[in-house]
This record gives C-alpha cells, sequence and structure tokens, in this order.
C-alpha cells in the first residue's frame, strides 16, 4: 500500500497480525454458520422442498467479502462472482431449479471460489472451472442417491416427472469444502 507521497505506507507488525487473526475468527464463525445453514438446508428441502433465502443470501455476501479481504485479488473475485450471478439469473429465469436450489447454487459457487483462491497453490482459469464442475457433478451425484434413498423409504419409484431435491447434494460438497478450508489448508 502506497502512502503520501508515493512511498509504502508502513503498518505495524502487530497491527497486520491482528488483522489476520481477527479475519481468521471470522472465517471460522462464517464457515460454522454455513456447516449450521447448510444441514438446515439438506432438511427441510427434503422434508418441505423449501429453502430459506434470506440466510442464503446473507452468507453470499459474506463469503464474497471474506474472498475479497482474505485474498486481495478484486478483479478475479469481481469475475468470478459476475459469473456465477449470470448463471445464477439464467437458473432463474429459465425455472430449471426453484428459486432455493438457485441461491444454493450461488453460494456454493462464491464459497468454491474463495476456498480455491485462499489455498497457497494457483491453477489456472481451465483447471478452476473443471474443478467447480466436477464439484458440481459430485452434488448432483449425491442428490440423486439421496432421492433413490428417499424413494426407497417412501415406497416410490423414481421417475422423470419425480420432485427430487437439489440441495442435499450441494449442502455435502459445501460442508466438504469448508471443512477442506479449515483442515487441510
Amino acid at each position: 500500500r502506497l502512502g503520501r507521497k508515493g512511498r509504502k505506507a508502513y503498518i505495524p507488525r502487530g497491527l497486520q497480525e491482528g488483522a489476520r487473526k481477527l479475519i481468521q475468527e471470522v472465517m471460522v464463525i462464517t464457515i460454522a454458520i454455513t456447516v449450521a445453514f447448510m444441514m438446515l438446508c439438506f432438511a427441510t428441502d427434503l422434508r418441505e422442498r423449501m429453502i430459506y433465502a434470506f440466510p442464503c443470501m446473507t452468507l453470499i455476501a459474506l463469503w464474497t467479502v471474506l474472498g475479497v479481504i482474505s485474498t486481495g485479488q478484486y478483479m478475479l473475485i469481481g469475475i468470478a462472482v459476475s459469473v456465477h450471478l449470470a448463471i445464477y439469473f439464467a437458473l432463474k429465469i429459465i425455472g430449471i431449479w426453484g428459486d432455493g436450489d438457485s441461491d444454493v447454487f450461488l453460494l456454493y459457487g462464491i464459497i468454491f471460489m474463495t476456498m480455491m483462491l485462499t489455498d497457497k497453490y494457483e491453477i489456472g482459469v481451465t483447471m478452476y472451472i473443471i474443478l467447480e464442475l466436477i464439484g458440481m457433478v459430485f452434488a448432483l451425484l449425491v442428490s440423486f442417491v439421496v432421492a433413490l434413498i428417499e424413494a426407497k423409504i417412501k415406497g416410490q419409484k423414481l421417475t422423470k416427472k419425480s420432485s427430487v431435491a437439489v440441495v442435499p447434494g450441494f449442502a455435502v460438497v459445501i460442508v466438504l469444502m469448508v471443512m477442506k478450508m479449515v483442515f487441510w489448508r
């Protein structure tokens, strides 16, 4: 950071360490809230096919801010958020998924972005897209397995017209991503 007259501004080491610890503590609290919310989403989507949008949107904003603060990669984050928002609005307009499913998809994209940007290694855009798509495919496979189990419990047959809860798969993947951020840094 540049101070007056173009010289590098002096920020005391203690202040830098304190800010870093504060960001880490906020990240841990955000992770705990995210895990609790994902468990709630898993249950409510199975039971009622409903997701609470307000906590999801709040978490999306919080994860975006945390990504910006913890990495400082404003341009890359702006591009990633813009792409995810475009897909989010397309999903809402087309109506393939329910509104709550689209909200959780956007949360997935933002958390994936934050996870990838806070890792110590760098990857290219192509690998980033491939890894995100692999995560999405895994989430949809988990949702399919959950739908099979749900149909078996209810004594129904799973058909093309069956209502399948998509969020449980994304909830599992999101929980795995945030656990990776805590335990495998």
